[in-house]
């Protein structure tokens, strides 16, 4: 199992060829997801404009609020992601833009992983993000599972499925 787990995360970057990689759409998000038995591992890649409502540094204090609470719900799985089974959830790795940089366009974007450990192998991940995160429109969803590979196009109130 655990050469499984290894072969999917090499795996992940082989999307970068299949699509488009990082392109910054606002309202479009990205998920690599490996499901490995009992384990996932989701990696979220999104312009910071959908889950703050902008991409530079914050100006008033609603903005700067905002920040905060956005940081602090990105530590939490579970308001993004709630596996079908009974799972814990590893403290996510969450990078927030820095704003005192220039980044290319004026681009910002924000990155976060999740790992979870569960009693059983889930079948289907329900997206409590869609609701947090009202600025998600559609994510791209690359699934690395034992089967194999593909690549899903989900819009919202949809799940992931997993099998």
């Amino acid at each position: 199992m655990k050469a499984i787990f290894t072969v999917a995360l090499m795996a992940i970057p082989m999307f970068a060829f299949a699509a488009p990689h990082g392109a910054h759409v606002h309202g479009a998000a990205e998920l690599d997801v490996v499901l490995d038995g009992k384990k996932i591992l989701i990696t979220l890649e999104s312009p910071a404009d959908n889950l703050l409502g902008f991409e530079r540094a914050p100006k008033s204090e609603f903005e700067k609020n905002k920040l905060k609470d956005v940081t602090q719900q990105l530590q939490f799985a579970a308001n993004l992601f709630a596996p079908n089974a009974q799972c814990q959830s590893a403290k996510p790795a969450v990078t927030m833009p820095t704003f005192g940089t220039v980044t290319k366009g004026g681009h910002s974007d924000i990155s976060a992983e999740y790992a979870f450990e569960c009693s059983n192998s889930p079948s289907h991940i329900k997206l409590p993000l869609w609701q947090t995160f009202p600025g998600f429109k559609n994510l791209t969803v690359n699934l690395v599972t034992e089967k194999g590979q593909k690549q899903l196009k989900l819009k919202p109130g949809q799940v992931l499925d997993l099998k």
